[in-house]
């Protein structure tokens, strides 16, 4: 496969058809098309975020009953331990963006990534973060899987360089729809990462846990909090012994299935809910 720099007549061509698609479904589509005339990518999607609320699929090129399943959990709740959505919510400047300047040290040695993101077959990946309107971004991801070399220093300027074009784009098809205010459950699920496990555990407890499901190693969490790594450590064991997990990997599915009840969920600690139905059933 060659890399290298896109042919302008073609490039143009797709322009040209985004633009006219703006304001219509096919946008999208042509959106995507234009993505990939810019850069070889094995998937382009899109995703479209607002404050509060469950991400709303665009766009996916991915296929098959696994790749289907494996977005089911994101969209069920993963995708909040995603360092493009994390970095979003905890207001990250828009851009373009490789995943390693968004990703905690050990995002690769995290449940996340090993449930879910190492199935999706990415050997690197980046992604635009765009804010058409307040409290609501458009992420633009290109990858490529584990067959494909990984994205070069002069494909990154080149998406850098047109990143002016395609932020008009994206306000000009999104912003004109008003963002409607979320129901009230909606508004909470962001807390409902904040606030997992707080009823069961000390404060540092929990604030130690939600940086281990978000993929941050011992030694990152100590120094963000300002504790020794062995304090860390004694935070964790005490933390799985409440909760009644052995492993980060039980730690992430008790997570998952927790949000995943979040039907009735009004706010607060979601495991708590969660247990609550658990034991009744």
């Amino acid at each position: 496969m060659q890399h290298g720099r896109p042919d302008q007549t073609a490039l143009g061509q797709m322009l040209g058809g985004a633009l006219h698609a703006l304001g219509s479904p096919p946008f999208v589509p042509a959106l995507a098309a234009l993505l990939g005339a810019l850069v070889p990518a094995d998937d382009v999607m899109m995703v479209l975020y607002r404050r509060g609320q469950a991400p709303e699929l665009l766009h996916d090129l991915s296929t098959g009953r696994e790749s289907a399943t494996n977005l089911a959990l994101y969209l069920k709740g993963a995708y909040l331990l995603d360092p493009f959505y994390r970095a979003f919510a905890d207001g990250v400047a828009p851009g373009c963006y490789r995943l390693h300047q968004l990703a905690p040290t050990a995002f690769r040695g995290s449940e996340y990534f090993r449930l879910h993101y190492a199935r999706t077959g990415f050997r690197d990946e980046i992604g635009f973060l765009l804010t058409p309107a307040p409290a609501c971004c458009v992420h633009l991801s290109l990858a490529r899987r584990t067959a494909r070399a990984r994205f070069s220093a002069a494909e990154h300027r080149r998406l850098l360089d047109f990143e002016p074009v395609l932020r008009e784009l994206v306000a000009r098809h999104w912003a004109p729809a008003p963002v409607a205010v979320p129901p009230p459950l909606t508004t909470q699920l962001d807390s409902a990462l904040r606030l997992f496990g707080r009823d069961f555990l000390t404060e540092r407890e929990a604030e130690v846990l939600q940086l281990l499901l978000r993929g941050h190693s011992t030694k990152s969490i100590a120094e963000r909090l300002g504790i020794s790594p062995e304090t860390v450590k004694l935070h964790r064991k005490h933390s799985y012994a409440k909760l009644d997990v052995s492993s980060q990997a039980e730690l992430f599915h008790l997570f998952i299935d927790a949000l995943g009840s979040r039907g009735s969920y009004r706010g607060g600690d979601p495991l708590t809910g969660y247990l609550t139905r658990a034991g009744a059933a």
